[in-house]
């Protein structure tokens, strides 16, 4: 893959996850790469091609995790802590996570995009709830709801979590954090 293509794959993602996939465009890319419009024409013709390679990037790199985590062979509770993790970074980098961000502009995705969020959020969700099952069936955790409610709220939690902090000052994300993870101490 060119080192263009990626630079703009990685400002694009940065565009969506600060200001939301409506308030960029490619003069944004073009004018931060000092390339010209056509060069992200090239690599990307519309932006509905590129919105929709940036939720499947964002979907390689969760599968990618899931792979390394069983190949280190984490147990349950570190697999949560690192999917946590997830939303602890876009917390300190100020931005929202790509489902949040791409989620209020939903709508106006073309198809294709919404196809691959939607594969993004119900791929999170299945491995999330088998997770929590295990976990609990191991005794790593405990819990009342049904796994897939479970990994609902917590998915949901981190998502608007991450939202919030756009228009509240200061959120104690350490907190919310440690909050879900006592939530599933046995």
């Amino acid at each position: 893959m060119s080192v263009t293509r990626e630079k703009i794959l990685e400002l694009g993602e940065n565009l969506i996850r600060t200001k939301g996939y409506n308030a960029f465009s490619y003069q944004d890319i073009s004018s931060e790469l000092g390339i010209k419009n056509a060069a992200v024409h090239y690599y990307f013709p519309s932006k509905e091609n590129l919105g929709t390679s940036i939720v499947k990037t964002n979907i390689q790199r969760f599968e990618e995790m899931v792979d390394n985590m069983v190949n280190r062979k984490f147990n349950e509770w570190q697999q949560l802590e690192t999917f946590i993790k997830i939303y602890v970074k876009s917390y300190r980098e100020h931005k929202k996570c790509l489902v949040g961000s791409l989620s209020p502009d939903y709508n106006t995705l073309n198809e294709t995009t919404k196809v691959e969020l939607k594969k993004m959020i119900e791929m999170i969700l299945k491995w999330l709830t088998e997770l929590l099952d295990r976990g609990r069936n191991n005794e790593v955790f405990a819990f009342k709801d049904a796994p897939d409610s479970k990994a609902l709220i917590i998915f949901s939690s981190l998502v608007a979590s991450l939202q919030l902090t756009g228009i509240m000052e200061k959120i104690d994300y350490k907190c919310l954090q440690q909050s879900i993870l006592d939530d599933l101490k046995p």
